[in-house]
């Protein structure tokens, strides 16, 4: 089995580049950790799907990360980086052998890790897609943050039947009166999925200081 040595990652529900880690993030400092590589399809569905991998595979895994405590060494059940040669993912696995947590490394670590690839023969990984996590290297923490927020305000304002907010809103943002409040509703979710972040912005600042105005 082949391992990396001393890096950092940063596990999270979904990837964040590392100039979007914070100072609250729960930041591990690996000792050492299984390395695998495998074709880029497979990479791609790691990143972008939460997966199932074989009884097989975790039992190989299955305490092989380690782990720099305050005071000793520890270890993580199931966890293991993957690569294509181009990238370097971080995955940690439940006992069914569900992906639960991903990581993405420092550009420094990163490189060395795929200095180290290049050497690898290429693995066949077993596993299922079992639901899609894609990966939005355009979006950034924060707006993701936000948009959240805003969806939430709007699902919440609907459920309220705060329909003349709904209505001054779809006017502020497409300068023109709509009645019917699931067509509000539709427009805006259908724009902010899209990734229009003029209007995440301005629905933010609203529903912010409708929040202070309580």
């Amino acid at each position: 089995m082949n391992y990396i040595y001393d890096i950092l990652l940063n596990f999270n529900r979904q990837l964040y580049d590392f100039f979007e880690w914070n100072l609250n993030d729960n930041i591990v400092h690996i000792r050492k950790i299984p390395l695998y590589r495998v074709d880029s399809k497979t990479l791609l569905d790691i990143r972008d799907y939460k997966i199932r991998v074989s009884d097989d595979f975790l039992e190989r895994i299955r305490h092989r990360t380690e782990v720099f405590t305050s005071k000793d060494v520890d270890t993580i059940e199931y966890a293991t980086l993957f690569t294509d040669g181009s990238n370097v993912f971080a995955l940690k696995f439940n006992r069914d052998g569900e992906s639960v947590k991903k990581s993405m490394l420092l550009v420094d670590e990163e490189v060395d890790v795929l200095d180290v690839s290049n050497r690898l023969q290429e693995s066949c990984l077993e596993y299922k897609m079992l639901g899609n996590e894609v990966y939005h290297p355009l979006k950034t923490r924060r707006e993701q943050k936000m948009e959240k927020f805003v969806l939430d305000e709007l699902y919440k304002s609907k459920k309220e039947k705060a329909n003349e907010k709904l209505k001054y809103l779809y006017f502020e943002c497409f300068g023109k009166v709509e009645d019917s409040v699931e067509e509000i509703f539709s427009q805006f979710r259908n724009r902010l999925q899209s990734g229009d972040y003029c209007m995440v912005h301005k629905l933010y600042d609203f529903f912010k200081l409708t929040f202070v105005h309580k």
